[in-house]
């Protein structure tokens, strides 16, 4: 209650203990000014960075010790022959090992020249060692990647690796993006030639089929006007004789087919067999050919195309996808054609009339190339001709039994006329076919197994666009290796040539 604090003597006196004499009364302690936190002066301390010079003096002095110990492992008998005086492998070089650091150095000859001290006697470093390739791929690295002439170049301003080039073409070829740029395609040991390549049949009884242009074609409309449009030249090669037959085409329409391969085998007589690249190779090269994919691939031509040669018994075959090399005979003719017609017309539009003109002239100049040198026999004045093979002989005609070893007295004009034929086909055998006997490139056969993940090569887009895909089946030829697989990707399965 607070009539009651009257009474209490703690409340007006305090503790007893405050009465005694024997308390000591302690003085409060202030604090000055410079002892405070906030007005106590600091010292800050900033670490300097790897580009400073200690710092990077410290870097240089470990790339300094880490090439003497790679030195004192690999170049050991050089390090000794140097100090006893005795011969060693690097003598061309005039090494010597540098007071100050220890290290094996090139003396050469440029010692006078106003260039950096390890540029004029670079640190040795041995061939096929890890630390090498390290510094060698960290150079690569650094300076994006550059090819191998240009990588030597820079790390010989500082090193001088044993054995440079073969290193460099190590670590670039290890390198992933530079592969992904720049892949080498695999190759397969070239196949033999097939059989309608090697044994004598009549001219475009197996046949090859190509396409080329755009090529701007001029129609007359009236006497001052006229109208531009495409053309294309439908190319027809025999792949026995190598003789050429060229249609011209306005467009790219199942139409204008099948008249170009009507006019086709009228001329030039019933045909067995017709090879022609996949559809898949004329997309991207050029965009008008986007549309030679777009025939190929519709329905409706198939169907129309499957008619037509299955009423006239010929058997279309496609090459397998992305493998133009399948073609070449009748990517050679192509090449041939624009060759001719680039210095024949120039800059010039011809009228439909006129392209046809010039193409059955360059018909006639293709056809009448020489298929082998001639002979050394000095009586022998011509050589043997795709042309020989298309003069003398009926579009319906079967074949004739061989006359060549008949006398001459015994045998009719008809007969006399197929002696001369068969004396061609005689020396197509003797003298066209052993050229071809020898293979030109892909000398090696390449293990190809089902599973392996692969770099699809477009040619339509850039490298690094590149889809992978696994193999998931392989096709093996006659002669058991693998020119044809079956890829699985992100797309799904599709068949490629190797």
């Amino acid at each position: 209650m607070p009539q009651n604090l009257i009474y209490r003597h703690i409340w007006w006196n305090g503790p007893a203990a405050l009465n005694q004499s024997n308390v000591k009364v302690v003085q409060p302690y202030y604090l000055q000014d410079d002892q405070l936190p906030e007005m106590r002066t600091c010292l800050s301390l900033v670490v300097p960075p790897l580009r400073d010079f200690q710092k990077a003096n410290e870097l240089d002095k470990a790339l300094k010790l880490i090439v003497c110990l790679v030195q004192n492992e690999a170049l050991q008998p050089e390090l000794h022959a140097l100090k006893n005086g005795g011969t060693h492998r690097l003598r061309s070089l005039q090494p010597f090992v540098d007071p100050v650091d220890g290290i094996l150095r090139v003396g050469g000859r440029v010692k006078k020249a106003f260039i950096p001290y390890d540029s004029r006697h670079q640190m040795l470093l041995p061939a096929k060692h890890p630390v090498t390739e390290v510094l060698i791929h960290h150079e690569h690295l650094n300076n994006l990647h550059v090819g191998q002439r240009a990588l030597l170049a820079i790390v010989r301003e500082r090193f001088w690796p044993l054995q440079a080039k073969n290193t460099i073409r190590k670590v670039i070829k290890q390198c992933i993006p530079c592969f992904r740029a720049n892949p080498m395609k695999t190759t397969q040991l070239m196949g033999d030639l097939p059989s309608y390549r090697v044994q004598p049949s009549p001219a475009f009884f197996h046949t090859g089929v190509d396409y080329a242009g755009p090529f701007l074609i001029k129609s007359l409309i009236q006497a001052r006007k006229s109208m531009i449009t495409k053309g294309y030249i439908c190319l027809f090669v025999c792949l026995s004789t190598r003789a050429i037959h060229l249609e011209l085409v306005s467009s790219l329409t199942t139409d204008a087919f099948l008249t170009t391969l009507r006019r086709f085998t009228g001329r030039r007589g019933p045909v067995s067999k017709i090879y022609s690249d996949n559809a898949t190779n004329f997309v991207g090269a050029e965009a008008e050919l986007e549309q030679l994919y777009t025939l190929f691939a519709i329905e409706h031509h198939i169907t129309q195309l499957t008619e037509f040669c299955g009423g006239r018994s010929i058997t279309w075959s496609f090459i397998p996808p992305r493998s133009p090399h399948f073609g070449g005979i009748w990517e050679s003719g192509v090449k041939s054609v624009k060759h001719h017609l680039k210095r024949v017309i120039g800059n010039q539009k011809l009228t439909f009339e006129e392209m046809s003109t010039v193409l059955v002239q360059i018909e006639s100049v293709l056809n009448s190339r020489p298929l082998t040198p001639c002979s050394d026999d000095p009586t022998d004045l011509t050589a043997i001709t795709p042309a020989h093979f298309l003069v003398g002989r009926q579009m319906q005609a079967i074949p004739e039994p061989s006359y060549t070893t008949m006398k001459l007295s015994t045998l009719s004009r008809w007969q006399l006329g197929q002696v001369i034929q068969q004396h061609f086909w005689k020396r197509w055998l003797v003298e066209y076919l052993s050229g071809m006997q020898n293979r030109q490139k892909w000398f090696k056969r390449t293990k190809i197994k089902e599973g392996a993940l692969v770099l699809i090569n477009d040619p339509n887009v850039p490298p690094m666009q590149w889809q992978l895909g696994r193999i998931i089946k392989t096709h093996p030829g006659d002669d058991n290796a693998i020119r044809v697989v079956t890829l699985r990707t992100a797309n799904g399965a599709n068949v490629s040539g190797v």
